[in-house]
């Protein structure tokens, strides 16, 4: 890849991302900022293409403290949209255009944005009568070139970006982030990193997930080249290599349960010595997927940890290479940030004894939108800093060590993670108990790692069809939440567990949750008795599942499928059938009668 380029150096005393953007903008207007499929924008005609945004927006009535919901897939235009929106002085909220509609409407209606911005064909999937003005992106294309533009005053405390996350509640709650939390984070990630002009991040994290700022920002104010992936391949682990090797990429973020999964779908002897840095986290990293990937690669790799209400993250560590430890530390704290490790009374613990990680410093956010009480109990008075400090209550046990920093222990609540997601299970639970004939409702996390999976359990109504309102309940659930939210499998249940005090017992229904097998139509479509690939394919996935029988229409990931699985499936199909089997085929056809289908098609293609 040729010499080795400088690192970028950014002004330290710049604490608002709008101003960071335009100053690299500048300084290197010819530099390819941002390659989309077979499009490559410079940094010249994307500070065009985000001026028009921005001029467009507050031509609309975007100031300053106002937000603005941007509704587009992955792609330029998506860069495009976010940096607008904080050009125009506004926050911007992003939402995920893979999410159901009934979700995103009522985040929408949570965030009541000034104004939304949308593509012609997204708009279609929202309902005519949207309580807010809509700007596509086709129109500010066509804004006429932007001349001189004055960026807004005092941004610094505004919020630039607003983060959903899941609510215990049932509601999700929006995080409030602003300029100098943002712009603190990436001149952290720039000193320790070094993101120069040659340098190619991938892009492809989910906007819902606080990481994409890393993919989208960082490599915008350092010169750098974002390399876009495109819309819904995010865990495709062959897409994702494939896209590493020839786009040159550099510099890669990844969920650890991302990273494990990349890791298995790779030959023995794939490499990735490309890559220059690797940044992880959202969930805990083991010992020996850090070896993993120490055997494939020489970059460094990175753990990072931190809630998305302290900004992208709080602490890092760099696992060193041929170590026989079993812990894996979350690290130090960064540059610019307090951590307290306190009891539950809100003293220091011991050097070395577990306590309640609190996090303060120049990442902490606004608190969260329209909710006082919430922000009251989540970020409270720093009684060991000065007057007026802050501290995030992070809900994570921990303990320290001399060498690796801080060591991740679990969680004090009902918080989860599953695939790097933060997950209120309270949530789930709301959802389900607003389906008609469900008394009470319960949703735990069981396995760890790529094996994690949500699982439900219901105490339906008497006289209620157990069958049909488990049905109905999936149904609700896959309509009014994200696919990494609805569980596995859902169990009726004569009555929820307690406790000997009363409470429900979790910890049983953990245990139940490990034996639950998700509900199939294998009595009234039996996948196993149509024909001789349907029954291949079916006999294997069943394997894979664990499942005894599967029906012809059973979609893949309702019935306990996810990206592992996938790749498992798709190696023993290609041992049984003796050809290269892709693995998009799965995600894109996901039953046993449409994939069998693709499946033969290919084999004639084969042949």
């Amino acid at each position: 890849m040729g010499t080795r380029v400088m690192a970028t150096l950014l002004e330290p005393a710049d604490d608002r991302l709008d101003t960071l953007l335009l100053r690299r903008w500048d300084d290197a207007p010819e530099r390819i900022a941002v390659v989309d499929g077979d499009r490559e924008i410079t940094a010249g005609e994307l500070r065009d293409r985000c001026l028009r945004v921005a001029s467009l927006l507050r031509r609309r009535g975007a100031r300053p403290g106002d937000r603005v919901a941007v509704y587009v897939e992955r792609s330029a235009e998506f860069v495009t949209g976010v940096s607008g929106v904080v050009l125009a002085g506004a926050a911007q909220v992003a939402f995920d255009a893979n999410d159901p509609v009934e979700r995103t409407l009522d985040m929408l209606a949570d965030c009541r944005p000034r104004l939304l911005i949308t593509t012609e064909a997204l708009r279609s999937r929202l309902p005519a009568g949207l309580d807010v003005e809509v700007v596509t992106v086709e129109e500010c294309a066509a804004e006429a070139p932007v001349g001189a533009f004055e960026p807004a005053a005092d941004l610094a405390e505004q919020p630039a970006v607003a983060i959903y996350t899941s609510g215990s509640t049932g509601r999700p709650k929006a995080s409030l982030i602003p300029h100098r939390a943002v712009a603190s984070r990436l001149k952290a990630l720039q000193r320790a990193h070094g993101l120069g002009e040659d340098d190619r991040m991938l892009h492809h994290t989910a906007c819902s997930f606080d990481m994409f700022l890393i993919e989208v920002y960082w490599p915008l104010i350092t010169g750098a080249t974002i390399v876009i992936a495109s819309p819904g391949r995010q865990r495709d682990a062959d897409y994702l290599a494939r896209m590493i090797r020839e786009a040159d990429i550099t510099t890669f973020y990844c969920v650890v349960s991302l990273l494990d999964l990349f890791l298995l779908a790779r030959g023995p002897q794939e490499r990735f010595d490309g890559l220059r840095r690797v940044l992880t986290g959202g969930e805990p990293l083991g010992p020996e997927l850090v070896r993993r990937f120490h055997a494939r690669s020489t970059a460094p790799l990175t753990n990072l940890y931190g809630p998305s209400e302290c900004t992208i993250y709080c602490t890092a560590w760099v696992p060193p290479r041929d170590t026989e430890s079993d812990t894996v530390y979350i690290g130090p704290a960064i540059e610019d940030t307090t951590l307290r490790i306190l009891d539950e009374d809100g003293r220091p613990v011991a050097d070395g004894e577990p306590g309640e990680l609190y996090i303060g410093g120049a990442g902490l956010a606004l608190g969260y939108l329209d909710r006082p009480e919430l922000t009251a109990e989540r970020f409270v008075p720093d009684h060991l800093g000065d007057p007026g400090d802050l501290l995030y209550r992070s809900g994570d046990l921990v303990r320290s060590h001399p060498v690796g920093g801080l060591e991740f222990l679990g969680r004090v609540d009902l918080q989860v993670k599953v695939r790097g997601y933060r997950i209120e299970l309270g949530e789930i639970e709301a959802a389900a108990l607003r389906v008609p004939g469900v008394r009470q409702a319960a949703a735990v996390a069981c396995g760890s790692g790529g094996e994690a999976r949500l699982v439900g359990f219901l105490v339906v109504e008497p006289g209620t069809d157990p069958r049909a309102t488990t049905a109905a309940v999936h149904a609700a659930l896959r309509s009014a939440l994200p696919g990494y939210m609805v569980p596995a499998a859902l169990t009726v249940l004569p009555e929820l567990p307690l406790t000997a005090n009363g409470k429900l017992d979790r910890t049983l229904l953990a245990e139940r949750a490990l034996t639950a097998l998700p509900a199939t139509t294998a009595l009234e479509t039996p996948a196993g008795e149509a024909g001789e690939v349907e029954k291949l394919v079916a006999d294997v996935w069943c394997e894979v599942l664990g499942l005894p029988a599967i029906g012809l229409h059973d979609d893949f990931f309702d019935i306990g499928g996810d990206s592992f699985k996938v790749i498992r499936v798709i190696r023993k199909l290609e041992k049984l059938f003796g050809f290269e089997v892709p693995m998009h085929l799965v995600f894109d056809e996901p039953t046993v009668a449409e994939f069998s289908a693709a499946l033969a098609e290919r084999h004639e293609e084969e042949q």
